[in-house]
């Protein structure tokens, strides 16, 4: 038979687990709220002639619907993908060889420092002239961006031996 210590011991012990339970039930939705919808993309086109204003930055999602994206004066280039979503980045300009690059925003926002650190994605890229590589054109993406499955950080993937491949 339980002494009246133990049964008070017991029903604290409950009441704090129930307390508990409630308070993760309220604070669940309101972590999920500061969790926005969209990734900020941003970053920075590098050309020789430093020229951008031919260039075409297209951002495909997977269900070939077409983003906004916007490409200023000095480079530097924006737009926004939705959370858990693969886009490809096409970045164009008349006279230099075109690079895509792919993106999966899946897991960008799984935690709390995910959420502060990804809430801007930043990333360069480099324009190479035609004239330098003629008859050249890259085969397959160049790089790819995707969030690790846990942590939610950045990881970048680009091949250092990938060259562009003499055209047909």
């Amino acid at each position: 038979m339980k002494t009246t210590r133990e049964r008070t011991f017991e029903a604290l012990a409950l009441t704090a687990l129930l307390m508990l339970f409630a308070l993760l039930l309220y604070a669940a939705p309101l972590a999920a709220a500061d969790r926005p919808e969209q990734l900020r993309i941003m970053g920075w086109l590098h050309v020789d002639d430093r020229n951008v204003e031919d260039v075409v930055l297209v951002v495909e999602l997977e269900n070939d619907l077409c983003l906004e994206a916007i490409v200023h004066p000095s480079g530097r280039f924006e737009f926004e993908v939705p959370l858990d979503a693969k886009a490809r980045l096409v970045f164009i300009k008349p006279g230099h060889l075109q690079k895509e690059i792919t993106l999966d925003t899946r897991n960008a926002m799984l935690t709390d420092r995910a959420v502060r650190i990804n809430r801007k994605v930043k990333f360069d890229v480099q324009l190479e002239a035609q004239e330098k590589r003629p008859d050249r054109a890259y085969e397959r993406p160049v790089g790819s961006i995707a969030f690790v499955n846990g942590s939610g950080l950045m990881k970048v993937w680009y091949d250092p031996h990938l060259v562009a491949a003499q055209g047909q």
